[in-house]
């Protein structure tokens, strides 16, 4: 009976331990199956950060030394020539009847200069001496603005003028801090001024700046890079970096016309400072081992993670790292299409993982 009893207990301690082993394959192809993994593309990616700039350029307010009504001879983005007219106040309009009186005069003129008739040569000779007296009288009303420099046309203008007109290397965060996006539109149509009225503001595209003051150190001086506004990317380059109290301040010179940044003063912005082709992974997949960086690769043939080393050809941000594929190709340790444990951990870095 003894015997019977002891045979009883063996048999279900060995069913036990079937069943545990049972159980315990079946956790671990779970846990293998359901381990959740990432295949490696060639992706375009941009590296970029993101700041607060400060938009800095060469610009000149066009404003009234008289009263009355403005007319204007450009458009807003137009890019104008040095000394070209871009708008006439009449004072108090008092030149409209002699505007009126001149284009009549005009009109007689081209009309008995179309006849070639001898008779009316003195008719004519009469009527231009008339018109030289009625535009001289005009011209003292009639007055001509001239663009002082070279330039791209804007009908928006703000009142931080006065504190960006320094040295470069003397904007610091302070400053930064201090300003805000205040443009004020300024009618594009015809209307009544006063006296020093702001009536234009004209910017040279070759002198327009972003300031930015970051704890990254990824630009260097004659860096190329891209500055997005609007959904839009500007071609910029880094015209130099310094020290101000303590951070990194560099200032990117815009390489093109872009309304947009010329009507922005202060705004955060996405700076790419390099494109790469590569892959991107997440930080939850990257691990250290031996102080080294890198990733588990599912070996396709045993279907069992492999620590690969990504040596130094990658960028990081707070999300993801990045892997320059052109620098790696040759190395033979990453490759196109692996399969990277998504999140790897002591348990799914030692199974097989089927999915």
């Amino acid at each position: 009976m003894a015997k019977k009893r002891i045979k009883i207990k063996y048999t279900n301690l060995f069913i036990l331990i079937v069943i545990v082993y049972i159980s315990v394959q079946i956790i671990i192809w779970a846990i293998g199956y359901f381990t959740k993994t990432k295949v490696l593309e060639n992706e375009c990616i941009s590296l970029k950060i993101k700041e607060t700039g400060l938009v800095v350029m060469e610009e000149y307010l066009i404003k009234s030394n008289e009263e009355g009504t403005v007319s204007y001879n450009v458009c807003s983005g137009e890019k104008i020539q040095k000394d070209k007219s871009i708008l006439t106040v009449n004072q108090l309009n008092q030149n409209d009847e002699i505007s009126s009186q001149i284009k009549s005069l005009q009109d007689d003129i081209k009309k008995l200069e179309q006849e070639k008739n001898s008779v009316n040569s003195n008719i004519i000779l009469n009527k231009k001496e008339q018109l030289k007296i009625l535009e001289s009288k005009r011209n003292n009303y009639f007055i001509d603005y001239k663009s002082p420099i070279s330039g791209i046309v804007s009908f928006k203008y703000d009142d931080n003028y006065d504190k960006l007109d320094r040295q470069k290397e003397d904007i610091d965060e302070d400053i930064i801090d201090s300003i805000e996006n205040n443009f004020v539109d300024i009618k594009s149509e015809k209307h009544k001024v006063k006296s020093s009225d702001i009536l234009l503001r004209i910017i040279n595209p070759n002198e327009v700046y972003v300031y930015i003051f970051t704890d990254k150190n990824v630009l260097k001086n004659n860096q190329d890079v891209n500055i997005v506004i609007n959904e839009q990317e500007i071609s910029g380059k880094v015209y130099n970096i310094y020290k101000k109290n303590g951070k990194n301040a560099a200032i990117i010179k815009i390489m093109e016309q872009n309304m947009s940044i010329y009507d922005t003063r202060i705004k955060e912005f996405d700076i790419i400072y390099k494109k790469i082709e590569g892959f991107k992974i997440p930080i939850e997949s990257i691990v250290e081992e031996n102080n080294i960086l890198g990733v588990y690769v599912i070996n396709e043939e045993t279907k069992m993670p492999e620590f690969v080393s990504l040596n130094k050809n990658f960028y990081k941000d707070e999300k993801y790292l990045y892997v320059d594929y052109n620098r790696i190709k040759d190395e033979k340790n990453l490759n196109l299409y692996d399969r990277i444990l998504l999140y790897p951990n002591f348990i799914n870095k030692n199974i097989k993982v089927s999915r």
